[in-house]
């Protein structure tokens, strides 16, 4: 009984530091892609994929490329949602899938609510590289 119990303690502990990374994460994301600032593009990795409103582009330069021809954005979010990804799936790698959602006006038109998932993979350096990146915008 006392083994069972000290999974259950570790899955939990697993599952508080992977939203509070999560959190810190979103955080960051969201200023810099707002701002335009290079900060969001320091987020991916150099293999990188995005699929935005069905849109794919591959690898850290596209997508910096194609987050250059958006118009000036505002997001609110409204929920995060993060689930570790088991070890026994990622080879042991410390991975992440977060799921945001919330509102977004980009330039001047009308408030949209949004979808996006990503999925972060620890780095060396102790952060989190986006490895997935799916954008959808709702009508």
């Amino acid at each position: 009984m006392a083994a069972s119990s000290a999974v259950v303690d570790d899955v939990k502990l697993l599952a508080d530091q992977a939203n509070e990374a999560a959190e810190k994460f979103v955080k960051i994301f969201y200023d810099s892609f707002d701002k335009k600032s290079s900060v969001a593009s320091k987020l991916y990795d150099e293999k990188a994929q995005l699929v935005w409103d069905g849109n794919a582009v591959s690898g850290k330069d596209g997508i910096v490329k194609f987050h250059e021809t958006l118009p000036s954005s505002f997001h609110t979010v409204d929920s995060i949602d993060t689930q570790q990804v088991a070890a026994f799936v990622t080879g042991g790698q410390s991975m992440i899938i977060v799921t945001v959602s919330g509102s977004v006006r980009f330039s001047k038109q009308k408030l949209k609510s949004f979808t996006q998932v990503f999925l972060l993979m620890a780095a060396q350096t102790g952060s989190w590289k986006i490895v997935s990146d799916t954008y959808r915008l709702r009508e």
